[in-house]
């Protein structure tokens, strides 16, 4: 399997109903060297996610401070789509609808 041999990740579109709005992240983007905005996304990381919906809702806290909201998984189960054409990390896309905030988030990782 490939995926057994490819990095895991995920990547989360928080949207708010009533304004319409999606929340994005402004943070250092290694890769190019500048401050970007982006999505919510993270590795999953087997031994801190049981799974890859506890690791996006672990991002949407640790990096937007929010949490519940109504989640859907954006592929089938099993099915991860790559990041990019150059690179082996498989990524699993999320929607939550509504989440709120999270008053005392979990902390960021030591690399973020």
């Amino acid at each position: 399997n490939d995926l057994e041999n490819s990095s895991r990740a995920v990547i989360v579109f928080a949207w708010n109903s009533s304004t319409k709005t999606a929340t994005l992240i402004r943070e250092y983007m290694p890769a190019c060297h500048r401050i970007l905005n982006g999505l919510a996304a993270g590795i999953v990381e087997g031994d801190k996610h049981e799974d890859d919906l506890v690791a996006a809702r672990f991002e949407l806290e640790e990096e937007c401070h929010l949490g519940g909201g109504t989640w859907h998984r954006l592929t089938e189960e099993g099915i991860s789509v790559p990041m990019d054409k150059y690179v082996v990390t498989e990524v699993t896309p999320h929607l939550v609808i509504d989440p709120c905030h999270v008053p005392d988030p979990r902390p960021l990782d030591d690399e973020e």
